[in-house]
């Protein structure tokens, strides 16, 4: 029992330990800005062809399918003039200005460098984005949260399998517990 216990303590501490780094560089990178990621930004001009609708949805789709602007559609705002729109996908936005009258998108697309990628994907929550490769991200998170939980409690049970002397185990344990819940209670009312 005690050498599946290990294994599986080792296993999800090099799953988590992946994401753990992403996201240690990732705060690194915005906690101390030595290196500032300036995303390359490239604009065009395209016009929609008659046979499309002219709504945020449908030119979103027109721009996913014809020019490869795929991504979770966000962002849409609408003005007098036209419309506004935003494709996010991890790394890359697209942000779209659409003026009906002459039928013209204008598109601005930010690419970031891999550690802008890093500082973007610190931000990303959740399982319920319109971009498949998104909520696969937070999926992954879900999972690496879970196994951290595995980690803890596998690493507990194998200290009371090995070691006789339970008191420091229990002091040990007890002081882990009271940093993190310490730690989460600061930055949630932060």
């Amino acid at each position: 029992m005690y050498k599946l216990l290990r294994n599986l303590h080792l296993l999800a501490g090099l799953f988590a330990a992946l994401f753990l780094g992403a996201y240690a560089l990732g705060a690194a990178q915005m906690a101390y800005p030595l290196y500032r990621p300036a995303p390359a930004v490239t604009a065009t001009d395209l016009t929609l062809p008659e046979n499309i609708n002219p709504t945020p949805r449908a030119v979103a789709r027109w721009l996913w399918d014809t020019r490869g602007l795929a991504g979770e559609l966000r962002d849409v705002e609408h003005d007098g003039t036209g419309f506004s729109l935003t494709i996010a996908k991890i790394g890359t936005l697209h942000e779209v200005r659409f003026d009906p009258a002459r039928r013209m998108a204008h598109i601005e697309t930010r690419a970031h460098n891999p550690i802008g990628m890093l500082n973007r994907i610190h931000h990303i929550g959740g399982v319920s984005h319109g971009y498949w490769a998104i909520n696969a991200w937070g999926w992954l998170l879900a999972s690496a949260s879970v196994l951290l939980l595995v980690l803890a409690s596998s690493g507990v049970v194998m200290w009371f399998t090995r070691h006789r002397e339970r008191r420091a185990g229990a002091v040990v344990l007890a002081a882990g517990l009271l940093w993190g819940l310490t730690l989460l209670v600061l930055m949630r009312t932060a």
